[in-house]
């Protein structure tokens, strides 16, 4: 009973582990945020996506729009990875609602197909963002965030 009530134990830690529920104090960009969970505060990328930075066309309006679906509200993170600058990587949901794939069905953020080629339903959501030039699809000669990140690349 004893080896049983471990292997129960040790399944619901590694479980937690990757998930949490948090409030979100502040939103950096149209992709990023960062919230109060279990005392601390993290800061968060979202996963398989990626908005205009700032200082691009539309930057502010995807920060905008991402504001409107979380700030001061409780998300739930299901936690993919943690990325090189310390961030917490994840899908991010209020209630039911996968913000992540909002982000991309609105038309206000990229499928960032680089790091989440098998995420087949943000692709569909992007491509139906773009097809029926919904947000940013609107105008014409936009520029992927990350070929403007690497060729703003501080030197």
């Amino acid at each position: 009973m004893k080896k049983l009530t471990l292997i129960i134990l040790l399944f619901l830690i590694s479980i937690l582990s990757f998930g949490m529920t948090g409030y979100v104090t502040r939103v950096s960009d149209g992709d990023s945020f960062q919230m109060k969970a279990r005392g601390k505060n993290y800061r968060v990328r979202m996963y398989g996506i990626d908005a205009p930075e700032l200082k691009q066309f539309y930057g502010d309006k995807s920060k905008k729009y991402l504001e409107s679906l979380i700030l001061k509200k409780s998300v739930r993170l299901d936690i993919i990875t943690t990325d090189k600058y310390g961030r917490k990587v994840a899908r991010v949901f209020v209630g039911d609602k996968e913000i992540n794939e909002e982000m991309l069905r609105s038309g206000n953020a990229w499928f960032y197909e680089y790091y989440a080629k098998n995420m087949k339903k943000y692709q569909k959501a992007y491509l139906e963002a773009k097809e029926n030039k919904k947000g940013l699809w609107k105008y014409k000669n936009l520029e992927n965030p990350r070929d403007y990140r690497l060729k703003n690349k501080r030197k």
